[in-house]
């Protein structure tokens, strides 16, 4: 749904949809970055495991803001291509933590104890703040600030979840995502009971996955330059089903081996890396009268599914990886089908000329 812009001339006879975000960008993000801080520091001198659920429920809350706000950042100052390519670059930014994450916890746990881990992350946030603080602008500006309370926000959320492009960008980014969470969940069970590698071999190999998607998205990142982020996009996704489909066959046959598994869960996460910025970009910039509201809905429903598929990833036990490549074969699949929901849709070119015309540019 498209809401059309105001000529500066004409009265505003009722609220629209197209500049919904009353805050900005900055002051989320720095208000986010300080609770964050506030609630890891406090999650390191919990007193009781109650109090920790809770004190970790308000970190993943405000740390939450960083992730969606920055999405929202870049659908402001750029779009198609550029988008796709700063998209990317924060895909590779955040494909370094599954690399360093648990090395480096795990390092801190046995030097210090597990309340260090907290120590560490709240210092994380407090530089995130500071970096926020004094070298983050606001990229909203405030004469494109509008509506308030929580009727705007339905209408706001209302208005992307019947923009059919929007959706079929986001159930791709969204099932993309359902993939890798389903190897996260069951990568313990399929390196080490079902591959019979070490602990030492299984954390490798899990970083190896994790920087495969990283140097995958680098790469995307420089091949929009020259291809339409929507080609690149569907070449992932095929990609991503062609490999799972086939280590879900290869399975079921009884002729799974580390080699054909590793090399094909490879061929998986180079499609991964296809799909995270080109499918980000592309939701949010047929959305761009609630960029924030679009990237909120798109975070919002890929935790969803990432809390729905990780529990069903046990249900075969431990020593079989049937359950998780169904599960990714599944997810993969369900994403590239939702392009169909983008067919017909206006290039960005199309729908930026109709904007310009209605605002009389």
């Amino acid at each position: 749904m498209w809401c059309p812009l105001r000529p500066p001339d004409r009265p505003r006879r009722r609220r629209c949809w197209d500049r919904y975000d009353r805050y900005g960008r900055r002051k989320p993000i720095l208000i986010g970055a300080a609770f964050c801080a506030l609630s890891t520091a406090l999650c390191a001198v919990a007193t009781s495991l109650g109090w920790l659920v809770a004190l970790r429920f308000v970190m993943g809350f405000s740390g939450a803001a960083g992730i969606v706000v920055g999405r929202a950042v870049i659908s402001d100052v750029a779009s198609g291509k550029v988008a796709a390519r700063l998209f990317g670059i924060l895909t590779v930014l955040g494909g370094i933590a599954p690399i360093v994450a648990p090395l480096a916890g795990g390092a801190v746990v046995i030097a210090a104890g597990w309340r260090w881990v907290f120590w560490a992350l709240a210092a994380a946030s407090l530089l995130m703040f500071l970096a926020a603080l004094f070298a983050v602008p606001e990229s909203l500006p405030r004469e494109k600030r509008h509506g308030s309370g929580m009727r705007s926000t339905l209408r706001a959320v209302g208005s992307v979840l019947t923009n059919r492009p929007y959706l079929g960008y986001t159930f791709a980014f969204t099932f993309g995502c359902g993939t890798l969470y389903c190897y996260i969940a069951a990568s313990p069970f399929l390196l080490q009971k079902v591959l019979g590698l070490s602990v030492g071999q299984a954390s490798v190999a899990f970083a190896g996955g994790a920087l495969t998607a990283t140097v995958s998205s680098a790469v995307n990142a420089k091949l929009v330059d020259h291809f339409a982020p929507a080609r690149l996009l569907r070449i992932g996704l095929a990609t991503m089903v062609a490999a799972t489909a086939a280590m879900l066959v290869i399975t079921l046959a009884g002729q799974l081996g580390r080699v054909s598994a590793l090399g094909l869960l490879g061929v998986t996460f180079i499609g991964l890396g296809m799909v995270f910025g080109n499918a980000t970009a592309l939701a949010i910039d047929y959305v761009p009268y609630a960029a924030g509201t679009g990237s909120a809905v798109l975070g919002t429903l890929q935790s969803a599914l990432g809390a729905i598929v990780a529990p069903l990833m046990g249900l075969g036990g431990e020593h079989t990886a049937v359950p998780l490549f169904l599960g990714m074969t599944a997810c993969s699949g369900i994403a590239a089908l939702a392009l169909l929901l983008t067919r017909g849709a206006e290039p960005s070119a199309v729908r930026e000329h109709k904007v310009a015309e209605t605002i009389g540019l």
